[in-house]
């Protein structure tokens, strides 16, 4: 199996536990980072689901970086999150 490089799960309105597997699934597939990015009111739900992963993969996971910062979209100005992690097994 290839060790793959990145990938970004953008959060938007599915419940959490679809995103949590989606991560495992990832991993599982030889995903080595995951860029968790949460836009706008999907933020708290980005770190929330952080939470989740790293409470339930305990130390077989690793938070590589986290950042904040705004896009303009549309003419608007939509804050983000960034939660870089990785596997480290």
């Amino acid at each position: 199996m290839s060790s793959k490089e990145g990938h970004v799960l953008v959060i938007s309105k599915k419940p959490i536990r679809e995103y949590v597997i989606e991560i495992a699934l990832l991993f599982q597939e030889g995903v080595n980072t995951i860029e968790i990015r949460g836009n706008g009111r999907f933020i708290t739900k980005a770190v929330d689901l952080y939470n989740i992963v790293s409470s339930r993969m305990k130390d077989s996971i690793e938070l590589i970086d986290v950042s904040i910062g705004s896009d303009v979209v549309k003419g608007r100005i939509k804050p983000y999150i960034s939660i870089r992690i990785k596997r480290k097994y």
